[in-house]
């Protein structure tokens, strides 16, 4: 009876000590997901932040940010290979799910200036990334122009889009002193999830202009002051970032009844153009839609467009798009302009048209489009656009049994899903001689 006791008692202690210690028991969630990257395997937005010189050590200063999307909670690893002497790592626990941005601190030294190609991983996903070292031995002194107050800007380039990632092509320029010349890293700090950097390398003294590059992704629509600093100088900048605007329709180019658009005429400066749908007609068997051009000087005018599966078609005179040429008489014919399944480097060209010019020659015409861009975003004016591609195109004329020339002549044709046409100039000569930029519109 004593043994039973005993040994009752004993399982009791275990068991107070057992549930006396629970509160120490805990469980380590490994978080889910996968890095953020375009279809080139680049992380994406990617931030690399701090300075990157051979022969110092790297702090929590000099980082590489990027965007990760955790679908399930937990601990995380993120890192770098080692390249050049140095590397990246974040260790962490996130509590959210979604889209998070995650810093890598620097770790290690630049053992060679150059660019260093990073591969990231994450779990079993990965990206990479590039990272510029300077040389130490060859570093410039310089001011930045404007300092302690706003910055001397040259010009601000590219659209800052709520949610739309920043891309090489989005830019401030501002001015600087040099007094030493030598290599220079100088970037600013992250507001609203994205930033700008530059660097490189002055080969002389005195005032020059260097390019701040955006990288990120703006996370609310406002203006932003940034702050770059160099040295013991700093200057600030502002940037407006706008939301895109949100369509109902879903064509490149709608052609529904009453829908109309207003531009703003840059190359006659202050004047106005209008474009409505007003009525439909039949031409050599196809139903067009009736597009109606109110412009001054030289209008109203009155064009037909169509829509065949993914394809549109202008029904118009074949020279109306060059002033290379004019023929004897009028020659109407369908002109694909535009496809809704187009990607960056689509090309395609017209059919060859030929006729006795109004010289006496006859001169055979083509046009040739390039599609330069696709599913971009664009900023026009005050409007912020998404889902846009540009599209490039320009005559090209022979005579027959000779090559063709291309006529100094280049149209390009900016389109946004759901509106249309957003934007559009043609070059003479190399010369502006006609662009408008879309105001305001309804697309029915």
């Amino acid at each position: 009876m004593k043994t039973i006791l005993s040994t009752l008692s004993a399982a009791a202690i275990i068991l107070l000590f057992l549930f006396s210690c629970q509160k120490e028991i805990h469980f380590d969630f490994v978080s889910e997901g996968e890095l953020v990257k375009d279809a080139g395997n680049n992380c994406k937005p990617v931030i690399a932040k701090g300075s990157f010189i051979s022969g110092n050590d790297l702090d929590a200063n000099d980082y590489i940010q990027v965007e990760v999307h955790f679908t399930a909670t937990g601990s995380y690893t993120i890192m770098t290979d080692t390249v050049n002497g140095y590397f990246f790592k974040a260790e962490g626990n996130t509590k959210d799910t979604g889209f998070v941005d995650i810093k890598l601190p620097g770790n290690g030294k630049p053992l060679n200036a150059g660019t260093d190609q990073f591969r990231i991983v994450y779990g079993t996903s990965t990206c990479k990334a590039s990272v510029t070292v300077l040389n130490g031995a060859n570093m410039a002194s310089f001011t930045l122009q404007g300092s302690p107050n706003s910055c001397i800007i040259d010009t601000v380039i590219g659209g800052y889009i709520k949610g739309v990632a920043a891309d090489t092509s989005s830019h401030v320029a501002i001015a600087v002193n040099v007094t030493t010349p030598g290599a220079y890293s100088v970037t600013t700090d992250i507001v609203n999830g994205y930033s700008f950097s530059s660097a490189g390398t002055f080969s002389s003294t005195g005032i020059q202009t260097i390019s701040l590059v955006a990288s990120g992704t703006p996370v609310n629509a406002g203006t932003d002051v940034f702050t770059v600093t160099a040295g013991f100088s700093a200057c600030t900048f502002s940037i407006t970032v706008l939301t895109a605007v949100t369509a109902t329709n879903n064509d490149l180019f709608p052609l529904t009844v009453s829908s109309f658009w207003d531009y703003d005429d840059l190359y006659y400066n202050g004047s106005k153009i209008k474009t409505v749908v007003i009525d439909t007609a039949t031409r050599e068997g196809h139903l067009y839609t009736v597009m109606e051009e109110q412009i001054s000087p030289g209008g109203p005018l009155l064009n037909l467009y169509r829509k065949q599966g993914s394809e549109y078609y202008q029904y118009m005179a074949i020279d109306d798009y060059t002033n290379s040429v004019r023929y004897g008489k009028r020659i109407y014919d369908d002109i694909l302009f535009l496809n809704e399944n187009i990607i960056k480097g689509s090309t395609w060209e017209s059919k060859e048209f030929s006729d006795t010019s109004n010289f006496g020659q006859v001169i055979i015409l083509q046009y040739r489009f390039a599609c330069v861009a696709a599913d971009v975003s664009a900023v026009v004016g005050t409007n912020a656009f998404s889902h846009v591609y540009e599209i490039e195109m320009s005559p090209w004329l022979r005579s027959p049994g000779g090559p063709y020339g291309q006529a100094n002549e280049k149209y390009t044709w900016y389109y946004a899903k759901g509106v249309g046409l957003i934007y559009f100039k043609k070059l003479s000569l190399g010369f502006t001689s006609g662009e408008w930029q879309i105001k305001d519109w309804q697309v029915n």
